[in-house]
């Protein structure tokens, strides 16, 4: 889970139509919120990842489904109101079921970045806090199959890649070609492209990243051999603001 920022909301949702289409949800339950001119913004709001577990909601099985932090039929005035709305993947939608959020507060990405209630050990998410607690559990964020196997199947590709690295680093430092130096930094930019925002699981394999002493040499090496470059280094910031720490 990362830090997500709210898009406006969309002009679609303007107080007649809000007002309309609450009064639609309360008369016959109907889902009101199934509609492309909400869904559409939600998912770029999150750069098409399930707001709470980062699996990319284009494949076919993890389908974007629309998310009411506040429990639709407890608080039906918040249907669809925009901050009430998230992109969720089914599996974490039907976790969250019924879970009251105004009882027993969950971490909302919209609105507090999660690294202050929760930390990864272990390819798990960890509670700081009773909000963290709350929010692994009611959203079975490790859940062995679907998310501790796949943050694990991230982390090894990691390793691996980062071992590429160091090995090109080597090479070039015993040959200083531009095609050697070349590749060196196509690895290294690959793997922080893994660590952005964008890519699915990306608190995962930004802190698997930045917490690899290897890596981290990588970089060292790279800046005291004048080769790191400034889109290289607004990657690696970008990653150390998901990371955990």
């Amino acid at each position: 889970m990362i830090k997500l920022e709210r898009r406006p909301k969309p002009a679609y949702l303007s107080e007649a139509v809000v007002i309309e289409l609450t009064q639609k949800f309360k008369n016959d339950g109907s889902s009101v919120w199934n509609h492309a001119q909400i869904k559409t913004p939600l998912l770029a709001s999150s750069n098409e990842k399930c707001a709470f577990c980062e699996c990319s909601l284009s494949d076919e099985s993890k389908y974007m489904e629309v998310e009411h932090f506040r429990y639709k039929n407890l608080y039906k005035d918040s249907v669809v109101e925009w901050s009430n709305l998230l992109p969720s993947c089914k599996r974490c939608n039907i976790a969250k079921g019924v879970h009251d959020v105004v009882t027993d507060p969950l971490v909302n990405p919209y609105d507090v970045d999660p690294r202050h209630h929760l930390s990864f050990r272990l390819y798990q998410l960890r509670g700081k806090d009773k909000i963290g607690i709350s929010t692994v559990d009611a959203l079975d964020l490790n859940n062995s199959d679907r998310l501790v196997l796949r943050r694990f199947e991230v982390g090894e590709q990691v390793f691996r890649s980062v071992r590429v690295a160091a090995d090109r680093l080597e090479s070039y430092k015993n040959s200083t070609t531009a095609i050697r130096k070349n590749k060196l930094l196509n690895i290294v930019e690959t793997i922080l492209d893994e660590c952005q925002p964008r890519a699915a699981y990306a608190a995962t394999t930004a802190t698997v990243a930045l917490s690899d002493e290897e890596f981290l040499e990588v970089i060292t090496q790279l800046r005291a051999l004048d080769l790191w470059k400034d889109y290289l280094e607004e990657k690696l910031l970008a990653a150390q603001n998901i990371a955990f720490q």
